[in-house]
């Protein structure tokens, strides 16, 4: 038995996907017979998760089938009613989601077909009888499915088709709690608004408050600071004051000095010609030499200056001389009196040969 078949239909469906309800004060039972036998509300809900859907469907059907020696071809018209539940198996990290499809469809067909065999004499199919339109008078099974669906998005069937009373309360659930939060941060802003209010009151406060000790600090220190400075340069005015003065006075001093000195050369005698030098302890001796005066040149036959003694050197003996000595004191001074005279009487040398020899 050889068995061939080539079918080709298109099916529309039209579907009601529904769940199961849980019977409360709520949502009551049906009573009434039709209501029970298509009700959605059960006493106890065995599949929270599974979707249900019943509806209708049509389909058109292009059909050649062969049973044995003999076989049907021809067109059929199906319309009835479909029933089915889907079941989630899997849901992807992207959201999307795999379903479980089963279900059947039942209903009345309309068939137009006709017979034929295969003639193997001639290998060909040979009608063999002519078809018409004619409707089947009983309903009957046309399609028994088993797939799979997957579903794109990230929404899931078990968030689809929920009844409307679950919806509205779904939707009264989030409007409250959007309502509620709104309120809570109210009262969470009015709160944290009285908490930093108190907080703002309170920083200015010890803000003023520090601010005056920190002005009249500085205030304070600035009058410190001024007294101290002003202070400072009075001890340096009178420093520098005094320190003039001393300067005024060094040069005071050395200006007497250098008068002085000056006065002393002025003061101090020319030696004449056969005069004797006076020595301050009285006595006198002979000097033997003139005292250059600026601008002119030295005296001929002087002594000369490695010979000549200093005041400081003739007082010296002189005042340890004692009246024993006073004779020969006497005689020497008469020698060298008269050696100075002859001297004085001698021919003066030349000028430049004395500077020379000086």
């Amino acid at each position: 038995m050889r068995i061939l078949g080539n079918i080709t239909e298109v099916r529309a469906d039209f579907r009601n996907y529904w769940r199961t309800r849980q019977i409360n004060n709520k949502v009551p039972a049906h009573t009434g017979f039709i209501d029970r036998l298509f009700s959605c509300r059960r006493r106890v809900v065995k599949h929270p998760k599974t979707t249900y859907y019943r509806g209708a469907y049509m389909s058109f059907s292009d059909f050649s089938i062969k049973f044995g020696r003999e076989g049907h071809q021809g067109k059929a018209l199906s319309a009835g009613i479909t029933y089915g539940i889907i079941k989630p198996l899997y849901a992807f990290r992207t959201g999307n989601t795999l379903d479980l499809d089963l279900g059947f469809d039942a209903g009345f067909v309309a068939v137009n077909s006709e017979k034929f065999i295969y003639n193997r004499a001639d290998n060909c199919y040979t009608r063999t009888k002519q078809g018409s339109w004619k409707v089947v008078p009983f309903p009957m099974p046309t399609a028994a499915r088993v797939g799979f669906v997957y579903r794109f998005g990230s929404y899931p069937i078990t968030k689809k088709y929920r009844w409307r009373y679950d919806a509205d309360a779904q939707y009264q659930y989030r409007i409250d709690s959007i309502a509620n939060q709104r309120v809570v941060d109210a009262i969470n802003k009015h709160n944290r608004d009285s908490v930093e209010s108190v907080i703002y009151k309170e920083f200015w406060q010890v803000y003023d408050s520090a601010a005056v000790v920190n002005s009249a600090k500085a205030d304070s220190m600035r009058i410190v600071n001024a007294k101290l400075k002003a202070e400072a340069d009075r001890k340096q005015a009178e420093a520098d004051r005094l320190k003039a003065v001393e300067a005024q006075k060094e040069k005071e001093r050395l200006k007497a000095e250098k008068k002085n000195k000056g006065k002393k050369a002025e003061e101090k005698p020319e030696p004449t010609e056969g005069a004797e030098a006076t020595e301050p302890n009285g006595t006198t001796e002979p000097t033997g030499e003139q005292t250059p005066v600026e601008g002119e040149a030295p005296v001929e036959g002087g002594t000369p200056a490695e010979e000549q003694q200093t005041p400081a050197e003739s007082e010296a003996p002189a005042e340890e001389q004692t009246p024993v000595e006073e004779n020969s004191t006497s005689q020497q001074e008469a020698s060298q009196q008269e050696a100075s005279q002859q001297e004085t009487n001698q021919p003066s040398a030349e000028p430049g040969k004395e500077a020379s020899d000086e």
